[in-house]
């Protein structure tokens, strides 16, 4: 089964077999229909050479066993496996639970990911999509782990006027204000948080003169119209700041209003690179101007709260006991949300608490050559616990979760779309909760296009399920609100004009956003209906 994505000429395509992009040139010319069945002749390069065939053509085809329901499904699907790869999807229908569309979607979405298909990636995925959500399956372990409420002492002293800037060696005076027992283990992190300060302000001040000089050159170049010159400036310019917002350790510190300038740098930037690719470089040369003064006006100045709760943070891991870091990590993760402000960088450290990146990060320590320190996350504590033969009965399914996500976020690079979805367990009301984010986007250099993406976010609340769909095309935003209670729509429209003006601050055009109620009676149809209208490929956003 194919759908229409893009018709390049008479002969040649690009369409959407499973989840993936597949460019394709018909012996018959291109098809007039959306959706059609297609028979690969051979390939040739990147191209296949396909003939169509009209859905009205296709009989009902009746399998006399489970193998050639099996071979039937991965045929019409455009599913190629080895003989070892089908006996392990024979095993996995048999014997895993589920039904059998959700069957169906596993081993479409491991196949879309270009991953060996085995008995083992089977189940991990399955798990991701079909299992328990992961804070109900964070739920049992926190039972035995959870801390009382932050006292008034240990949240600090309410945040003050700042009438000088926090730098180095001051940083620590937040700290000192802290009620903790005078020990030498206060002295060691008080010390500890000090020069974490310093070091800070040295890498940040060190990163903002290299970007006010890069800035310097790509107007230089961009004055005497050297668009090859000017060109990769732009994207080691873009590299930079995303890296910073990802990475950068002085981010973490800092207040939601530094980021959002960081946020509207980046936007700034791409659409000078856009003007240097249009030939408007009287245009890229102002934008280059206005992004370098945006950034020279930035000041170091740590949020006080931010360098209490590092202070606490340092102090809670001396001597902590082994069956303690549970409830730390996932305190730690979920703080985002019980922030004055959710920050986007805040989201990624969340997701690094939980350990969706514990793989990349290792690697990256063990090729620096460096001793750094253990990165704490969920998933490699829970590693060491199977281990050391101590884990709880939970654990290991917690582990398929995580697991099965991080290889359903794999990045493919030679599709045109990368399609990802994240798990993402708060506390809410007092219990553990899960946030489902789904993302479909364009891909190029490695990277997601955040510029023409569409992101899916499922939670559920106590007055009912909400949905947030919103689409970006070159920065301009649809954003569409589903909800259960009437109640809870009246209370998100009255923030609307709210987030409108924060998503536009940060470089994108809302062009409209809409409520409408949730199908409740008959959701797996609707979200099928969805479907059909989208190209085949963004199919896991709605499949919740």
């Amino acid at each position: 089964m194919a759908v229409m994505k893009e018709k390049l000429t008479d002969q040649e395509a690009v369409v959407a077999i499973g989840q993936q992009d597949v460019r394709v040139r018909f012996v018959d010319g291109v098809p007039s229909d959306r959706s059609f069945m297609v028979r690969l002749v051979k390939q040739e390069g990147g191209t296949w050479v396909a003939q169509a065939v009209p859905l009205s053509s296709i009989g009902r085809f009746v399998p006399s066993s489970l193998d050639d329901g099996i071979d039937l499904w991965l045929s019409a699907r455009g599913i190629r496996l080895t003989e070892k790869e089908k006996e392990a999807v024979r095993r996995f229908w048999e014997t895993e639970g589920g039904s059998i569309k959700q069957k169906q979607e596993t081993v479409a979405a491991l196949t879309a990911k270009q991953l060996e298909v085995t008995e083992t990636h089977l189940r991990l995925a399955h798990e991701a999509l079909h299992g328990p959500p992961l804070g109900d399956l964070l739920a049992p372990l926190l039972t035995k782990t959870e801390e009382p409420e932050e006292t008034d002492e240990a949240k600090g002293v309410p945040v003050r006027e700042q009438t000088e800037r926090w730098e180095g060696s001051r940083a620590y005076a937040a700290a000192s204000e802290l009620v903790l027992p005078p020990a030498e283990t206060r002295t060691f992190v008080m010390t500890a948080v000090t020069e974490k300060m310093r070091q800070l302000v040295h890498d940040f001040r060190v990163w903002q003169r290299d970007m006010a000089r890069q800035l310097e050159q790509f107007a230089h170049a961009v004055a005497q119209q050297a668009t090859e010159r000017a060109t990769p400036l732009v994207e080691s310019l873009i590299h930079s700041l995303d890296r910073m917002l990802l990475n950068g350790d002085w981010l973490l510190f800092t207040d939601m209003k530094t980021e959002t300038k960081l946020l509207e740098a980046g936007a700034k930037l791409a659409e000078a690179k856009r003007g240097l690719a249009e030939g408007k470089m009287d245009e890229a040369a102002k934008t280059a101007r206005e992004v370098k003064a945006l950034l020279e006006s930035l000041r170091f100045q740590p949020s006080e709260q931010k360098v209490m709760r590092f202070f606490i943070e340092s102090d809670e891991r001396q001597g902590t006991k082994p069956h303690e870091q549970l409830s730390r990590i996932l305190k730690q993760a979920s703080q985002a949300a019980r922030d004055n402000a959710l920050s986007a960088r805040g989201v990624v450290e969340s997701l690094r608490r939980l350990g969706f990146f514990h793989e990349q990060e290792a690697a990256r320590a063990l090729l620096s050559g460096e001793r750094l320190p253990p990165v704490e996350n969920l998933k490699s504590l829970l590693l060491s616990w199977v281990e050391e033969g101590t884990a709880p009965a939970q654990a290991e399914r917690v582990l398929m979760n995580l697991t099965g996500q991080q290889l359903l976020n794999k990045f493919t690079v030679d599709s045109h779309t990368q399609t990802m979805l994240y798990q993402w367990p708060l506390s809410l009301h007092g219990e553990m909760a899960t946030v489902h984010v789904h993302v479909n986007a364009r891909s190029g250099n490695g990277q997601l296009d955040w510029q023409n993406c569409r992101l899916y976010f499922l939670l559920d609340t106590n007055q009912g399920k909400v949905g947030i769909s919103l689409q970006a095309i070159e920065r301009q935003l649809s954003v569409t609100v589903e909800t259960e209670s009437e109640k809870l729509a009246a209370v998100l429209q009255s923030y609307a004009s709210t987030v409108k003006d924060h998503l536009e601050q940060i470089g994108y055009r809302v062009q409209r956003l809409a409520f409408q109620p949730m199908d409740t009676e008959d959701e797996e149809r609707a979200a099928t209906d969805r479907m059909k209208t989208e190209n085949e490929t963004s199919q896991w956003e709605w499949t919740i």
